[in-house]
């Protein structure tokens, strides 16, 4: 009896990650929001709301990011100049997936969360000034 119940564990928790892995891949993930913390000033606005500082058709507001199923990872936008640096003998990014977290082989520092149809990640940067900015971003299964 004991065999059988290990049995039904290991096969349902096998058959949940492959669940999680084809709910990642299967769709594509656009920005839903971004705040920043502190408040970051642009032109004439302040504000924690990222993307309302960049506007509607910025590069950050356009971001749509894909998992494919074979493991490889691509994040694109549809703004003006967005994918101006794209270097096409450079390494494919790789994503893996350990519970919740989508670790993304160019930033292993700033996993993903995935929890029901929305992706979250948290990173940091400094400013010139020598201000460190926090943004959280949330992606929506479309």
């Amino acid at each position: 009896m004991k065999k059988l119940i290990l049995l039904l564990a290991i096969c349902l928790t096998l058959s949940c990650k492959k669940d999680l892995d084809k709910k990642l891949s299967s769709k594509n993930w656009r920005v839903e929001s971004v705040t920043v913390s502190p408040a970051m000033t642009s032109g004439n606005k302040t504000s924690t709301n990222y993307l309302e500082l960049m506007g509607p058709q910025s590069c950050a507001a356009t971001t749509i990011l894909t998992f494919s199923d074979k493991g490889i990872f691509t994040s694109g936008s549809n703004g003006a100049l967005c994918d101006l640096f794209y270097d096409p003998n450079s390494k494919p990014v790789t994503w893996t997936r350990e519970g919740e977290q989508i670790i993304i082989s160019s930033s292993p520092q700033s996993p993903f969360t995935l929890k029901g149809n929305k992706l979250t990640r948290t990173t940091t940067t400094t400013s010139a000034g020598g201000t460190v900015y926090t943004f959280e971003y949330v992606y929506k299964a479309q």
